[in-house]
């Protein structure tokens, strides 16, 4: 009986992950909610990780292809003797990512392994790995980087080409203020219609 359980018992881990050369067996990622100015909704990533396999050291021209069985995601990383573990890469929640970004979901992660040869096109080892993901929320308030001002003649506000304000017709132009926020959104705080040597008179159409 001790022996059918042991036979039936998964493989122990054989991959071990890296966050900045020091190994990992769990992260925390933090999800912001922000308020305020610019508010949103902000998943934190971790960067740089690693990854090496327990039975296949780097080596020339090889590559380590690790899969996350838990989101289905995968990167496909170099794994050559340039450096101690794997080429680095971005680990974050989400799900079915690949390249330079691999998906974890809350709790534990089950991951397989598979290095290559990519010259010679052979498989030279394969293993299993795991980590553990926390999540904690949080919530802070978020304003505006800066405030920019946007000029320019009547109407053409979404226009590439634009025309030099001294050949404004009429002389009116438009002077926008922009709130700029820090994730790269933007907010029109105030429109203004001039008048070109008129001070701040108001627009009034002929």
């Amino acid at each position: 009986m001790l022996f059918a359980l042991l036979a039936q018992a998964p493989p122990l881990p054989s991959g071990q992950f890296f966050l900045n050369g020091a190994p990992i067996n769990s992260v925390t990622i933090e999800r912001i909610s922000w308020y305020g100015d610019c508010p949103g909704e902000e998943t934190r990533s971790l960067s740089p990780v690693t990854f090496l396999g327990s039975s296949v050291q780097p080596a020339p021209y090889q590559r380590v292809l690790i899969t996350n069985a838990t989101t289905g995601g995968f990167t496909d990383r170099e794994y050559d003797e340039r450096r101690p573990q794997s080429q680095s890469f971005v680990v974050s929640l989400g799900q079915g990512q690949h390249g330079s970004f691999l998906s974890l979901a809350p709790g534990l992660n089950t991951f397989s392994w598979t290095v290559s040869n990519r010259v010679e096109k052979q498989q030279l080892g394969t293993g299993t790995a795991e980590l553990s993901v926390d999540v904690i929320q949080s919530q802070r308030a978020r304003g505006y980087k800066s405030i920019k001002e946007d000029t320019y003649c009547l109407g053409e506000r979404s226009k590439s080409a634009r025309t030099n304000l001294d050949q404004c017709p009429d002389g009116y132009y438009t002077l926008e203020r922009i709130g700029m926020c820090p994730n790269g959104s933007t907010k029109t705080l105030s429109l203004q219609t001039l008048r070109r040597g008129g001070g701040n008179q108001p627009f009034q159409p002929w």
